[in-house]
């Protein structure tokens, strides 16, 4: 199975990619906390990836310091990644962060309701699972 991996570097994040064939991870990393414009930046950049491998399933990893967005910010964040055409990719993002798991549930609940086909977790290994099998 080939697998293709390169990085790059944006104002205060750093995505890593690796792909084989219908599946993109990207893990996030570096910077301070993003606010919705570093968000939509290197969304931007994870949606271009994906159209351009025709990626069917996107795994992102979020070391990302910092909280989930306000409820305003997420809607100001989803209106800003509408025209992006990730509606049709299978996504599973992962923030370690237990403690955040009721937010990431709200947030998921927003994606969903907004077209998404999403799961939020705070395990890795379960959102390898629901990509490969679903719910």
């Amino acid at each position: 199975m080939h697998t293709s991996a390169d990085v790059f570097t944006g104002p205060g994040y750093r995505l890593t990619f690796q792909f084989q064939p219908d599946y993109l991870q990207v893990r996030l990393s570096e910077g301070a906390a993003p606010n919705v414009e570093t968000m939509r930046s290197y969304w931007a950049l994870i949606a271009e990836r994906v159209h351009q491998l025709q990626a069917t399933q996107l795994l992102v990893l979020d070391d990302m310091p910092g909280e989930v967005l306000s409820d305003a910010g997420m809607e100001l964040f989803f209106q800003g990644i509408e025209a992006l055409g990730l509606k049709d990719t299978r996504i599973a993002y992962v923030k370690q962060r237990v403690d955040m798991a009721m937010r990431m549930e709200e947030v998921e609940q927003q994606a969903l309701e907004l077209g998404y086909y999403v799961r939020m977790t705070a395990n890795e290994s379960d959102a390898r699972l629901w990509l490969s099998y679903g719910e």
